[in-house]
């Protein structure tokens, strides 16, 4: 009796991936946003986006189109975070190896004066965990 399409099958069957599992955790995102955006974000509390009626408020019509070939919203959610700050601020991403993966995006203040705007977009994978946190008690604008 020959077992190897059964035993092929099952390991098949065992490593299989599902096609959100092979979406990046996150993803970057250069897409413009409406100026209005620095009114309901912040560098620790991001406006999450999760529908294309939502996405057509925070973004251009530029944006908007880049963000929609880049991201697909029944699989992921875009995190927007928008401050202005020292012209030195940062936004790094630490993903954690665990499954589903864990990402904390990580809001790291500059020691500059000058005031400037920032912007970070991602695509999060919507079964990935994650949180924003800074290692500074300094709160951004």
């Amino acid at each position: 009796m020959n077992l190897f399409p059964a035993v092929l099958f099952l390991s098949l069957a065992a490593f299989s991936v599902t096609a959100q599992e092979m979406l990046p955790p996150v993803k970057n995102i250069n897409a413009q946003v409406q100026p209005d955006v620095f009114d309901s974000s912040s560098a620790l509390e991001p406006l999450v986006i999760s529908t294309r009626e939502k996405a057509e408020t925070a973004f251009t019509k530029e944006g908007l189109d880049v963000l929609l070939k880049e991201v697909n919203l029944e699989q992921q959610v875009v995190v927007l975070f928008a401050w202005r700050g020292s012209g030195q601020d940062r936004m790094e991403v630490q993903i954690a190896e665990s499954f589903p993966e864990q990402v904390t995006f990580l809001y790291l203040p500059g020691r500059t004066r000058d005031l400037r705007s920032h912007v970070y977009a991602y695509a999060v994978r919507k079964n990935v965990k994650w949180s924003a946190d800074t290692g500074n008690r300094r709160t951004p604008r």
